[in-house]
């Protein structure tokens, strides 16, 4: 029967190659491709589903639009007059008639071939995450890794929920093993995670570890103590998943100074976000920032001798 089993079985690979063609939809073939699904009234609805699908090399990614709040201005720049902040998101027409300013989540996809992965799950049941995956034909039963970066409710909130368990029921769950030594024992992020720490699903990474092949661990420490970048390099191409080392794009490259009221380390944050900017400007790098306007890639690119750099997204 072990024998007969194992040469009538589809192996992973072979799936998610089949998967590709067909389950994981028309966003994995096109590259450099938006989509927006359309749904059937045009008001009193949420907005429309949207992904983005892009190559890494011989990586087939996507970007998906998972949810938007607005957040206070002056959060983004807590250690200088929240006057400036508010003046500067209004120069960039980003603030609200309320004051507030927009803070996008976007979700990275990456079909490696052998493996369907998701960087971080967003926000939970209330976001456009999974309608999204549905309508190109991926089911949470599909993913396979699921690399979370840090503890932050909006990038561990969909990764189970008390009524239905785990979320991505045959997924492996990575975690920064120094995130998680930082967590007090009632951290709600731990909630999130024991379910899988049950089921004996979870593999803590440190920095520099390959958790898959073409995908490495970076510390990125200060927005949280464990916070992880990561590289994603296939066939000569690099993408960087810079995650929250800037949480707005334009005063993190403009102002990368400004401690940001979520980082729990600033210092260590402004180090790590000037080497990020730094690293795709100097090394010639794409970057994608979780909260920066969808669909999240582009390049920073170094204003003169400063610590200084603009921000050129990528055309789609």
């Amino acid at each position: 029967m072990k024998n007969h089993t194992q040469s009538t079985s589809i192996s992973r690979r072979d799936l998610l190659k089949g998967l590709s063609v067909s389950a994981l939809g028309m966003a994995f073939l096109q590259s450099n491709s938006t989509r927006i699904i359309a749904q059937d009234e045009m008001m009193g609805l949420p907005l429309p589903a949207k992904y983005y699908g892009f190559t890494v090399g011989d990586f087939q990614m996507m970007v998906i639009s998972d949810a938007s709040v607005s957040l206070p201005a002056p959060i983004m720049g807590a250690n200088v007059d929240e006057a400036d902040v508010t003046a500067f998101m209004d120069n960039k027409k980003l603030l609200s008639a309320e004051g507030t300013i927009p803070n996008i989540i976007d979700i990275l996809v990456l079909n490696t071939g052998d493996d369907l992965i998701l960087f971080d799950t967003g926000l939970g049941s209330s976001n456009q995450l999974h309608s999204t995956l549905g309508a190109v034909g991926i089911h949470p039963e599909d993913v396979t890794k699921v690399i979370i970066s840090h503890q932050h409710g909006d990038h561990v909130g969909g990764l189970s929920s008390e009524e239905n368990g785990l979320t991505y029921p045959n997924a492996e769950v990575f975690f920064s093993q120094a995130e998680f030594d930082s967590m007090e024992a009632d951290n709600s992020a731990l909630v999130k995670l024991q379910p899988a720490i049950d089921a004996d699903m979870v593999t803590f990474y440190n920095d520099g570890d390959s958790i898959v092949g073409g995908v490495t661990a970076m510390a990125a420490h200060g927005h949280t103590p464990g916070h992880m970048a990561f590289m994603i390099e296939s066939n000569g191409e690099v993408l960087m998943n810079a995650v929250d080392s800037a949480i707005n794009v334009y005063s993190g490259t403009q102002h990368p100074d400004w401690h940001v009221r979520f980082d729990s380390i600033p210092d260590m944050a402004v180090e790590n976000r000037k080497r990020v900017f730094a690293m795709s400007s100097d090394d010639n790098i794409r970057l994608f920032g979780y909260h920066f306007p969808f669909p999240g890639i582009g390049y920073a690119v170094r204003q003169g001798d400063a610590d200084e750099w603009l921000w050129t997204p990528t055309s789609y």
